[in-house]
């Protein structure tokens, strides 16, 4: 692979950072639309390098496998094409990861090197995501804090012996939390920036709960901003390349259950309640009241803005108009509601004014 060129190189390096198939498209179809408050952001999610030092069961770039191309782009071409991209209004950021290559050191360095050219060369302002490699000093990612406005250590399975059947020479004890741990107090000295994960779902026996509680501990105890859940699919020339993807439907209701608990106050047991796994035919909101009928319906005139939002069909936003309608007057019938999205659901959990409306004028 050394006779292509940087702009190719850097084509199929974003394309492998996808986790997809090894052709080569057009650059611009390389770039990632991330989703945030403000609506979609292209970045380009790019590798530095794709040779790596580790045999993970399930990756594209594990060490054993001879399919994957194994590149690697210097600091100075990458930070120059991805600028070009940016001077051209292609991209707005940059999600910076990569195999490891030689050591988790050398690989954190060069990345840094990237960053750094692109910070300070080319003068470039706008957001940079950083992967923190596993193994890396803690001198290294403090540099790649100050330099990014999110850096990320994959976790990858919710549990020690999940991390160890399918990526051995990783652990979550002794490297992978702490790393998290360190990071947390590092974003802490640097307002602005923020810490994120990502676990991999399906790859192993991993359960929802595992999953769940793991998700409930980062953003409880650690700080974490986000987890990012990323379903299995199987790799060709893998060890795991005959087992089954994970379900669509097993990644949205993670999701889903992850919003609740890092936005709503639920934990991972109320979720869950003696069951392993999410439901997967209805939200797990729906599925949490369903299972504690003791506590609806609620009187929307009464409950407080943290009740509102445990109710199934009431998220943030709705939960403070009912609050901005109250005050103007009491919601005595559900016209008095209109507007509000899933209305219909709502009323099956609340009273307006004593007086139940889930099933066609029926008290309860």
């Amino acid at each position: 692979m050394r006779d292509l060129s940087t702009e190719r190189k850097i084509r199929l390096l974003s394309k492998l950072a996808s986790f997809e198939r090894e052709r080569e498209p057009d650059l611009e179809s390389c770039i990632y639309e991330a989703k945030s408050g403000k609506g979609k952001v292209p970045l380009l999610k790019v590798l530095q390098a794709t040779y790596c030092e580790k045999n993970c069961d399930y990756c594209v770039f594990r060490r054993d496998r001879e399919k994957t191309p194994r590149i690697y782009v210097e600091p100075e071409d990458l930070a120059r094409g991805f600028y070009e991209l940016y001077r051209k209004g292609k991209v707005r950021g940059l999600f910076l990861s990569s195999g490891i290559f030689l050591s988790p050191e050398i690989t954190m360095e060069k990345m840094i090197e990237t960053v750094s050219i692109l910070r300070k060369k080319y003068g470039y302002e706008g957001y940079v995501h950083l992967k923190v490699m596993p193994g890396a000093s803690l001198q290294t990612v403090e540099e790649a804090v100050k330099l990014s406005d999110r850096v990320s250590v994959n976790v990858e399975a919710p549990t020690e012996n999940h991390l160890r059947s399918i990526a051995r020479g990783k652990s979550l004890k002794e490297d992978i939390i702490p790393k998290i741990r360190e990071i947390s107090k590092l974003v802490e000295r640097f307002p602005g920036k923020d810490q994120t994960t990502q676990v991999m779902v399906g790859a192993g026996k991993d359960t929802d709960r595992e999953l769940l509680k793991l998700a409930e501990f980062l953003y409880r105890r650690l700080g974490v901003k986000r987890v990012y859940y990323s379903p299995f699919r199987p790799v060709k020339g893998t060890p795991m390349e005959n087992l089954p993807p994970c379900p669509k439907e097993r990644e949205v209701r993670l999701y889903q259950a992850d919003y609740l608990i890092r936005e709503c106050g639920f934990s991972a047991e109320e979720l869950l309640g003696s069951e392993d796994f999410l439901r997967l035919d209805k939200d797990p909101k729906e599925a949490w009241a369903d299972r504690n009928p003791h506590l609806f319906p609620v009187e929307i005139n009464r409950a407080d803005y943290e009740l509102l939002i445990r109710i199934p069909g009431i998220g943030k936003r709705t939960a403070r108009e009912i609050i901005k309608r109250r005050l103007r007057s009491a919601i005595r019938k559900p016209e008095d509601l209109k507007g509000i999205r899933n209305l219909n659901k709502i009323l099956r959990y609340v009273t307006l004014m004593g007086r139940y409306y889930g099933h066609a004028g029926e008290d309860r």
